[in-house]
């Protein structure tokens, strides 16, 4: 049991304290927001709840401070402190239903657990709707329909990585709150607007073949999307066959937005220097660089194979990750000229290329484009089936788009269709 303490935390104690409904747990999502090498030694969980450890459980109300000593956690508040053993749940029960870390709040239940050198791994549990409202503002422009579209993306994703890809499995949980996945960043980045668009598609999820698909998604695709073989080699296409080269006119959107023009149309000055020296961070040393050429592009005309010469040796880059790496380049869709004192790199896009162009999206939904139609375009031979793959399905067409006018009036939309 926790010692008498942890049951003064509360200024008063919450022996019949209302909490949030529990949601199926097919319907649930864990979070990760601190793991590995980058989660703190110490950290703070401010509100009002319940606090249930190794040891036992209690109420508490203000600021705990949460620590590890000796691979168990220690938590102290202003009335005392309370040995709590190798993991404790804080579960919010006061009138906001959610609790506070790091400056940010959360919905759900916050798990602590000591983890590598005494660091604290931090999930998030929670209903899986008020995660993808804690996503949705963080990753797309303030527009209903295209809110909606990444509201039906971003849900179908979480449920893929959750429950096929598993790619934080060993971590612990279902899905991390970075890039790396999906940016989240809790209550804090909800909107009227966002939670408009998480609402109106409640549990619907794209599919193929009866399963939630890898909706695959990216910045910007510099006016073409690719199939996943070719952004990702080794990746089997038959698999993915909704993730292929899609036209994406309205990438030029980002042009018209503050700070995003660069994710269009770029250019950037590499020296050869910082070539060698990128090179060499990477276990690989030709010298000094004298020339790069493109041996090969992909089908859309991004780069699939740049051979560095060196006054000591050759390397052959052959994937994204080595590209965008070397050149410091947003995307691999690019030409390369070489300078006087430098190479200069012209290039369209922002990101892996796959999947659905954020930028083209909400370019789509403001020239009227509805968001069953921007994922019908985007992902290609799918259905969108309510109750989170489980109920009903619609198969989605792309719309007709004139490639040669993106201001163009978009065909209408089905009945229904937001």
């Amino acid at each position: 049991m926790f010692t008498r303490a942890i049951f003064l935390l509360a200024a008063i104690a919450l022996a019949a304290a209302v909490g949030l409904a529990q949601p199926q747990a097919d319907q649930t999502i864990q979070v990760g927001l601190f793991y590995g090498s980058r989660a703190p030694e110490t950290l703070v969980i401010s509100g009002t709840g319940q606090a249930e450890g190794e040891r036992g459980k209690g109420a508490f109300e203000g600021d705990v401070k949460v620590a590890a000593e000796g691979g168990e956690i220690v938590l102290e508040h202003n009335r005392g402190r309370a040995i709590a053993g190798s993991w404790v749940e804080f579960a919010p029960t006061g009138r906001d239903p959610w609790l506070e870390l790091a400056k940010a709040a959360y919905r759900g239940k916050l798990r602590v657990e000591v983890g590598k050198a005494g660091r604290l791994t931090v999930v998030n549990t929670l209903a899986l709707e008020d995660y993808v409202r804690g996503v949705v503002p963080n990753e797309m422009f303030a527009h209903l329909s295209a809110y909606k579209v990444q509201a039906v993306v971003s849900r179908t994703y979480a449920i893929y990585v959750r429950d096929s890809e598993r790619k934080h499995r060993l971590d612990g949980f279902d899905i991390c709150a970075t890039g790396h996945c999906q940016v989240y960043r809790g209550v804090d980045s909800e909107t009227p607007m966002s939670d408009e668009a998480v609402e109106a598609t409640r549990g619907q999820v794209l599919t193929y073949q009866g399963k939630p698909i890898f909706s695959a998604y990216h910045s910007n695709a510099g006016g073409v999307t690719q199939p996943v073989d070719e952004a990702w080699p080794g990746s089997i296409r038959e698999n993915f066959p909704y993730l292929c080269r899609v036209d994406s006119p309205f990438d030029a959107q980002a042009e018209a937005l503050p700070g995003f023009a660069w994710c269009y149309r770029w250019q950037c000055d590499v020296t050869p220097k910082d070539i060698a020296d990128r090179l060499r961070a990477r276990g690989k040393d030709v010298g000094a660089v004298r020339d790069l050429r493109v041996r090969s592009r992909t089908s859309t005309g991004r780069v699939r194979e740049l051979e560095v010469v060196g006054s000591t040796g050759r390397e052959m880059l052959r994937s994204q990750n080595d590209l965008r790496a070397v050149l410091v380049t947003p995307s691999d869709r690019m030409d390369i000229e070489k300078g006087e004192n430098c190479f200069k790199v012209t290039g369209w896009g922002c990101g892996h290329g796959v999947g659905l162009s954020q930028h083209g999206a909400l370019g789509m939904a403001k020239a009227g484009y509805q968001y069953d139609q921007i994922l019908g375009h985007f992902y290609r031979g799918v259905d969108l089936t309510e109750d989170y793959g489980r109920g009903p399905s619609r198969p989605l067409s792309p719309p007709e788009v004139n490639l040669a006018a993106p201001d163009a009036r978009p065909t209408p939309s089905p009945p229904g269709a937001g």
